[in-house]
């Protein structure tokens, strides 16, 4: 008689190896599902690049639309290798030929990721009065500077770097000088904002809607930042009262980062005020908050600063005095010309007599 032995109970899978099996499937859908975002979802575009683009709508200026890009960070930024009409062609406007080049800034040529000896970079940062609204690219103050500073230095070269965009607060500026700072390694760092940190776009700053980004490493991961957005929706922070893009307090804790991080990147730091239209022929006394910030800031920090308002005022008093403004607060080229040699002035005790940051 033949005795059937029992039968054998299945082997188990260790729980270490189901484990790492269930994790390797996880990871694998979701890998999945960031490739099919990536295909078929296009990259979110900011409220903040969103409300820019419907405002250049609303002035007619669509065609400057199409040279910007979403940014995550900055919220918008000038495409690369952007150039547009030259002024007087069918796109007779404010933006007009060469627009920026393959860095983002309004030049003409690319700036060197390595320093060459020798040469002094002045980095420029600022909103539209810089990038040179309704001038073209050599015109801006900032190219004057580079002109006349080369022209007058026998043994350095000077680069000035202009990385003015139009539209941008004192909070883009950071940013600017957070990520192109250890690229260009300027020796001199010269801000020039307060217009648009005014502006009243809706219930929240640059910064409240700097803060709608994903942290750190889910800036990179669609699905991660998706997730990201959908726990912290901008009505949770947003009020009906509308608010300035930058508050005075922000501007002001502002200038302080900006001039941690120049000191971290061994430059000096300059500051521009700059002057509106009304200051120089309605009301010659009014200072909005954010230059009375820029005041306090340079006096109590002894930061070199030009004060444009009275230099303006003066300007305009003078016999003959040509239109300053092409606006309520854009200059002409001449005054664009005029500002130049003040602003090397103002740098001149930075630079040192020998041309470098003392």
């Amino acid at each position: 008689m033949t005795v059937n032995s029992p039968p054998r109970p299945a082997r188990r899978t260790p729980l270490g190896k189901r484990l790492l099996l269930a994790a390797a499937t996880v990871v694998g859908m979701l890998v999945v599902a960031e490739v099919i975002l990536r295909i078929a979802v296009p990259e979110p575009t900011t409220i903040r690049f969103a409300q820019d683009t419907q405002e250049l709508q609303q002035l007619q200026l669509d065609r400057f639309g199409d040279v910007l890009v979403n940014d995550p960070v900055r919220f918008w930024q000038l495409a690369p290798h952007s150039q547009l009409p030259e002024s007087g062609s069918e796109s007779d406007g404010p933006f007009f030929g060469v627009i920026s080049n393959g860095q983002g800034f309004r030049e003409n040529h690319e700036i060197a990721p390595g320093k060459p000896g020798g040469e002094t970079r002045i980095l420029f940062l600022g909103d539209s009065c810089t990038f040179g609204y309704g001038v073209d690219w050599d015109q801006t103050y900032v190219a004057v500077c580079e002109d006349r500073l080369n022209k007058r230095s026998e043994d350095r070269r000077f680069e000035c770097i202009n990385a003015g965009v139009p539209g941008y607060s004192l909070y883009q500026g950071l940013q600017v000088l957070d990520d192109e700072g250890p690229r260009v390694r300027p020796d001199v760092v010269v801000a020039c904002f307060g217009f648009n940190d005014r502006s009243e776009w809706d219930g929240m700053s640059d910064l409240q809607h700097a803060a709608l980004a994903p942290p750190g490493w889910m800036s990179g991961c669609r699905l991660a930042g998706r997730l990201w957005r959908l726990a912290h929706p901008p009505s949770a922070h947003r009020t009906s009262a509308r608010r300035p893009r930058v508050s005075p307090d922000e501007f002001r804790g502002l200038l302080t980062r900006i001039r941690t991080r120049t000191r971290q990147l061994g430059a000096r730091l300059a500051l521009i005020s700059w002057c509106e239209r009304f200051q120089v022929t309605d009301d010659r006394d009014e200072r909005t908050p954010w230059q009375q910030e820029l005041d306090r800031f340079a006096r109590r920090h002894r930061v070199p600063m030009l004060d444009l308002v009275p230099l303006l005022q003066r300007w305009a008093d003078e016999p003959g005095q040509t239109p300053q403004f092409l606006d309520i607060v854009h200059a002409t080229p001449a005054t664009h010309s005029r500002i130049a040699g003040r602003v090397i002035e103002t740098l001149e005790p930075v630079l040192g007599g020998g041309g470098s940051p003392e």
